[in-house]
């Protein structure tokens, strides 16, 4: 049995790939939600995907069943799927990758996914991935920006973005990455740090945060008012629950002062003219509260808002003809 399904074959120019998948690589389903956005936007045409049978563990990544008017059952397999939208505004394609990250054969799925990238004459792929971290919802996002390209890393660097330092376990963006590297393909990733009390969630203000730097990078010309003013919603809501909890607010307050110490931190060792110890920096700001709190709460808030059917919505700016 194929790994690869193609299913059209649309002439792309130069095309671009964006790709997030589900699971570790993807914070409180920030960087999946992302792409999911660009679906709606632009309705994309399937064009290939990747078998799920051989990568899988269904009994970790099990199968969805669906009732079809009522009477008839069908099963939903886990789909690593590409789908291509032909930009008539920018001078190249878009190819948006949208699936779950694989338990199993790692490399085999890699060179799978480049086989279909080169295909379809992928010129550059951007990754989007996120994760949990210790800080605070009411602060702009961290992004950091990685690339083992000198040219894109210029890109990223007139961009402002911080590079990450990181070293250690990866998922299968890393090793996508470093698969493209091999084959002399461009690429970027991109990184969001996610608030780790707000896990139970799409974190909207996350996905705005990388959808807005991807439009930048990618010169995409996308109308983002819609979901950033959603993500304004969104932090407005947390911090009115985080008020009402004393405990809450300790948490929070003191994820600020952790990152405005770091901060000032990082201001100092870049001072070249410190002739003496700075007084924030040797100020420390002790052992976090307990989030579990905060966490209980914020998750009995989200399901409440399910229940009462409010949801984030992407329909600015939709065109009446």
């Amino acid at each position: 049995m194929s790994l690869i399904h193609y299913e059209n074959e649309p002439v792309l120019r130069d095309p671009i790939v964006i790709v997030a998948f589900g699971g570790w690589n993807d914070a409180a389903d920030s960087a999946t939600t992302a792409i999911k956005f660009l679906v709606d936007r632009w309705t994309p045409v399937k064009i290939a995907e990747i078998d799920a049978e051989d990568f899988f563990v269904f009994t970790e990544t099990r199968p969805t069943i669906k009732f079809i008017d009522g009477i008839q059952r069908t099963i939903t397999w886990p789909s690593n799927q590409f789908l291509a939208y032909v930009a008539p505004d920018l001078n190249h394609d878009i190819i948006l990758f949208l699936g779950s990250e694989p338990q199993l054969k790692w490399q085999t799925f890699s060179a799978a996914f480049v086989e279909i990238c080169k295909h379809f004459h992928v010129s550059e792929a951007v990754f989007l991935g996120a994760l949990m971290a210790d800080v605070p919802h009411s602060m702009a996002v961290p992004l950091t920006g990685s690339s083992s390209d000198q040219d894109v890393m210029e890109r990223l660097n007139e961009m402002d973005m911080e590079s990450s330092p990181y070293e250690g376990p990866t998922g299968m963006l890393g090793v996508l990455q470093d698969a493209f590297r091999r084959v002399h393909i461009p690429s970027a990733s991109f990184w969001a740090a996610a608030p780790h009390y707000l896990a139970a969630t799409p974190n909207i203000k996350v996905t705005a945060a990388l959808l807005t730097y991807l439009n930048t990078y990618l010169s995409l010309g996308l109308d983002l008012s819609g979901i950033q003013s959603d993500a304004v919603h969104f932090e407005e809501q947390i911090t009115a629950l985080v008020a009402r909890d004393p405990e809450a607010s300790a948490y929070v307050r003191r994820l600020e002062e952790q990152v405005a110490s770091r901060a000032r931190d990082e201001d100092d060792e870049d001072d070249d003219d410190e002739d003496e110890p700075s007084l924030d920096k040797a100020t420390g700001t002790g052992p976090l509260p307990s989030a579990d709190s905060l966490i209980r709460d914020v998750e009995e808030l989200l399901r409440k808002e399910r229940e009462n059917g409010s949801q984030m919505h992407f329909d600015d700016d939709e065109e009446s003809e």
